[in-house]
């Protein structure tokens, strides 16, 4: 990476079918980085789905795994491409951490309507369960300062492909040098 410091990490962060799982994948991959997302982190820990954790233990079980994820992730002291859940920058421990351990932080953001069309009627979405038009809007008004508080940049993607958004992300992070190792 061109950072002085190698363990650092580029964070996506930004509601649900903002992108971050997709658009992180890419990315690693132009950046021949390793991908991690903090929802696949949390699975394989439980061994259960986000939506049975959700189900059986609750959001607060599922918030303590999410934070427990991330203080792994970061712990690893590599450089990859972390895709973390929407709801994961509630806790201010976790903003700290991912402040502390990222190089860069990309906000990737939607309008509602461009986010329920990427998220559908997604089985391993509980929030968007009954009324996914009325969680998307609480949970974009919830977060919104955080997201703005937390992230290095902010990239709108309703209307940028998958490769337009990492163009960016690659030029926003100054990463130009990594991409062409």
């Amino acid at each position: 990476m061109v950072s002085g410091d190698a363990s650092k990490m580029i964070v996506l962060i930004g509601l649900m079918g903002s992108g971050k799982t997709t658009v992180g994948r890419a990315l690693a991959e132009r950046l021949n980085l390793v991908f991690r997302d903090s929802d696949e982190a949390v699975e394989k820990t439980a061994k259960t789905s986000v939506r049975e954790i959700f189900e059986i233990q609750g959001e607060e079980v599922f918030r303590n795994l999410e934070s427990e994820a991330l203080v792994e992730l970061c712990a690893a002291n590599s450089a990859i491409v972390l895709a973390v859940a929407g709801g994961a920058i509630i806790s201010q421990l976790n903003r700290d951490l991912l402040r502390k351990n990222a190089q860069c932080i990309v906000w990737l953001d939607a309008p509602t309507p461009t986010l329920i069309s990427r998220t559908g009627r997604g089985k391993h979405r509980p929030l968007l369960d009954g009324d996914p038009v009325g969680s998307l809007n609480k949970m974009r008004l919830d977060r919104e300062p955080l997201y703005q508080q937390l992230a290095t940049h902010h990239l709108v993607t309703q209307s940028l492909s998958i490769v337009d958004v990492v163009d960016q992300i690659i030029s926003l992070c100054s990463l130009e040098n990594s991409s062409s190792r």
